[in-house]
């Protein structure tokens, strides 16, 4: 018996065509929207709160953790709201 795959029906990122990846960054509805502004709003906060304008190594490194982590998690939402959906 063949399994059929569940497909989503109201994907928030667009999905690749070319790649064997399945996910985009690019959103298609207005949750993709909020996400991607908020992982905008989440690191320009960071470079603000942590003066990057003045030139000290403790801040940049505090700032590129938040970066990473931040973008970690922008991948993994997109990944899981995209697995499954329609080519």
């Amino acid at each position: 018996m063949v399994k059929k795959k569940k497909v989503k029906e109201n994907p928030w990122f667009r999905e690749r065509v070319k790649s064997k990846e399945k996910w985009s960054f690019i959103p298609v509805n207005w949750k993709g929207f909020v996400v991607l502004v908020l992982l905008v709003g989440v690191n320009v906060f960071s470079a603000n709160y942590f003066n990057l304008e003045e030139l000290v190594w403790n801040n940049y490194l505090k700032a590129g953790v938040i970066f990473l982590l931040s973008m970690f998690v922008f991948i993994e939402i997109a990944k899981l709201k995209c697995e499954g959906t329609r080519g």
